[in-house]
């Protein structure tokens, strides 16, 4: 009988198992895989998505109706171990977390430890483009829960006189989101002391319509968590605009919706009002989302 993983790996875990048995197990319920197809396959895709492209194939039930998802991040981890997958950052990541906001409550935590971690697998990601975004849906999955802390993080740490580190986090926040690239340090240096400057060049990449969409929405973001409601005001038809004509209507919509809370707050004559609801109604129409 050819060699599988039996069905105490749930409890086991798949760390004890030959990769003979992970593949033959793999194949036994309808994924036929050898290490080369397996290595094939991984050049273009990240664990979650080699499992999910399994599933419609998958026989296995019970104990191992889960099985692709642990099998492809198992071999993943041993049959490619020059690139870092998701899962790996996002791990490391939450300890960093974890463990800033422990120091942050007066908790004993090594956060430099934790931070370097993070701060050492950033080179080893994929570059900005196709590939970096396969990368940050799968590793977005896994820190989603996670997310506000993380972003909330680097304006904590500078509010408790903590800049060096505020900066370091907010650049692997940076680091692993390219469209946030001055906006998320831009939060520090307003915190501590900068708040004019960074203001300035946050209006100026939200202006900048030579600049990625995405990025000049993060900068409209930014301005809305500064409490700028007028610059936020004066450049996010703009920003909605340039998304509407690209298409990208998921983020047309959450601009649109941006608008609203800052019309919601500081309100807004008649005309502005008109202009945002017509881009809400809009980015409803092609998909984008809700009222």
């Amino acid at each position: 009988m050819a060699d599988r993983v039996d069905k105490a790996w749930k409890d086991k875990g798949l760390a004890g198992y030959s990769t003979a048995a992970i593949l033959g197990t793999l194949g036994h319920y309808g994924v036929a895989l050898d290490e080369a197809g397996f290595k094939a396959a991984a050049k273009e895709r990240f664990p979650m998505e080699l499992a999910v492209e399994w599933k419609p194939k998958w026989k296995g039930t019970g104990q191992f109706a889960a099985f692709p998802y642990a099998a492809a991040s198992e071999l993943f981890a041993r049959l490619m171990p020059d690139v870092v997958p998701p899962a790996k950052v996002a791990a490391a990541l939450l300890e960093m977390i974890g463990v800033g906001l422990r120091t942050l409550d007066g908790k004993d935590g090594d956060f430099h430890a934790s931070l370097g971690k993070v701060e050492e697998l950033l080179p080893k990601l994929p570059p900005p483009g196709e590939r970096r975004e396969t990368f940050l849906a799968e590793f977005v999955g896994y820190i989603e829960a996670w997310a506000k802390p993380f972003n909330e993080l680097p304006v904590r740490l500078a509010a408790a006189d903590r800049k060096p580190e505020a900066l370091r986090v907010a650049q692997v926040n940076e680091g692993l989101f390219p469209d946030r690239e001055g906006c998320v340090t831009a939060l520090v240096r307003a915190a501590t002391g900068e708040r004019e400057a960074a203001v300035a060049e946050l209006s100026a990449r939200v202006a900048d319509a030579g600049r990625d969409v995405f990025a000049r929405y993060s900068a409209l973001d930014a301005l809305f968590s500064l409490d700028e409601f007028d610059l936020t005001k004066v450049h996010g038809l703009a920003v909605f605009d340039a998304a509407a004509q690209q298409q990208k209507w998921g983020l047309a919509d959450t601009v649109a919706h941006l608008l609203g809370h800052v019309v919601q707050k500081v309100g807004g004559d008649a005309a502005y009002v008109a202009e945002v609801q017509r881009r809400l109604e809009l980015a409803h129409h092609h998909g984008g989302g809700h009222h």
